[in-house]
């Protein structure tokens, strides 16, 4: 299976191709599910790198009197 980019290029390429033979609304289609894939990619990658957050910690008593 090769990296996940290089599949997203693929698919862009194949839809360039698609738009140049004239076949316009393949090469959208194409084109949309490359997008698509690619950012769902990009989401998870976004997620798993966030810096976790830290609970907060409780109000001291003298702060609420």
């Amino acid at each position: 299976m090769p990296r996940p980019t290089k599949a997203f290029r693929r698919q862009k390429i194949n839809a360039a191709k698609a738009y140049k033979r004239g076949e316009r609304g393949e090469a959208y289609k194409l084109w949309e599910q490359a997008a698509k894939s690619l950012k769902e990619t990009r989401q998870g990658k976004r997620t798993r790198h966030q810096k976790k957050e830290t609970p907060e910690a409780p109000a001291s008593p003298e702060a609420t009197s």
